[in-house]
């Protein structure tokens, strides 16, 4: 039997959420969060650093905090873009295609998210070039890896601020149908 785009739509859209959860709630936690201390914050996790920000957090890993989050770089946070930057651009896409025509350049916003995933790449290699040369640290790598950490919030931001302004656009719509129908 065949199914309906509607029910395909629903059928990927969770799928990629359940996947989505599954990073967010268990391999996250377990792989790149709970194995350092709460006091530490993962250069991910900044908006930017410097040389010293990287030298001072390696130090204070140790060895095996380096090797664990070498392993968590390589096997979590490199399939963890896509994951999260398909499920962006997938929500994006239909709530976009909800609010707009088919030939509306305002669908391009759906495409965003792939600016987190592309400086999120860029990052994580950054990361795991300054763990395999540390103790030295070269500051044009740091430099690269924190403007990719920046970009990918700043894309971050402005996915959420797209989401924010669909949502409200749609119910903002189905409010006044609703008025409309009502009267």
């Amino acid at each position: 039997m065949r199914l309906t785009t509607g029910k395909l739509n629903l059928l990927v859209f969770t799928v990629s959420t359940l996947i989505l959860l599954v990073f967010t709630f268990f391999l996250i936690p377990k792989f790149g969060i709970y194995p350092f201390q709460e006091n530490i914050k993962l250069l991910d996790l900044r908006s930017w650093y410097t040389p010293i920000d990287v030298f001072n957090l390696f130090s204070l890993l140790g060895v095996d905090g380096r090797e664990a989050y070498r392993f968590f770089t390589i096997f979590i946070d490199m399939l963890y873009p896509l994951v999260y930057g398909f499920w962006f651009c997938l929500i994006l896409t239909l709530l976009l295609k909800r609010i707009f025509q088919n030939n509306s350049t305002f669908l391009c916003l759906r495409l965003i998210p792939f600016g987190i995933v592309l400086s999120d790449y860029i990052e994580n290699l950054s990361i795991l070039y300054l763990l395999n040369t540390f103790p030295q640290i070269n500051g044009v790598s740091v430099i690269i890896g924190a403007i990719a950490s920046f970009s990918k919030w700043i894309f971050t931001i402005l996915t959420i601020l797209i989401l924010i302004i669909a949502i409200f656009i749609l119910c903002t719509k189905f409010i006044r149908r609703f008025k409309i129908k009502k009267l």
